[in-house]
């Protein structure tokens, strides 16, 4: 009995000092971070094109050239480390290394310019995608008729690395 107890107390302790990683946050098995642990994205800011950057989202995109805002975003949303504001047509660098050690749950993005158009999540799984790709992600601006007349603007993003864009469901977003 003394010996399962004391195995049972073992487990315990082990669990409780043991450190905690959120496997969806944990960027150290990305081809970036292996290869040399620079893990960065690049956001190109596109809402002044007029196509081309739609691709894996259900937006429609338009040209409306804006000002861009890019932070990464906790559990609670709020906001880990600086954030990123991008003007049409220009780029920047987020680090994700530095992110990723303020837990980061998201990529949030969103107009600095206009309060109407929705924002978009770029979701862990999606970031990690984009860091085992070329790291590199085209924000735009585009709309979504949610029916017969009602139309919704969105900051939309399709990343070359990784595969992924959205939103692809621009009602949840």
């Amino acid at each position: 009995m003394n010996k399962l107890l004391s195995c049972a107390s073992l487990a315990l302790i082990s669990a409780a000092i043991a450190p905690v990683a959120s496997a969806s946050r944990d960027i150290s098995q990305t081809k970036c971070w292996i290869n040399d642990g620079k893990c960065n994205i690049q956001f190109k800011n596109r809402t002044g094109d007029s196509g081309g950057s739609d691709g894996d989202s259900n937006l429609n995109q338009t040209s409306s050239a804006q000002t861009i805002t890019v932070k990464a975003k906790d559990s609670d949303n709020d906001k880990t480390g600086n954030k990123l504001n991008i003007l049409a047509g220009a780029s920047k660098t987020m680090n994700m290394e530095k992110k990723a050690k303020k837990d980061f749950d998201y990529i949030h993005l969103s107009s600095a310019d206009f309060g109407q158009v929705n924002a978009s999540k770029i979701s862990c799984e999606e970031v990690i995608a984009v860091l085992d790709g070329n790291g590199t992600c085209k924000v735009f601006h585009g709309s979504v008729t949610n029916d017969a007349t009602a139309v919704a603007w969105y900051i939309g993003y399709q990343c070359d690395g990784g595969n992924v864009g959205g939103p692809t469901d621009a009602t949840a977003r």
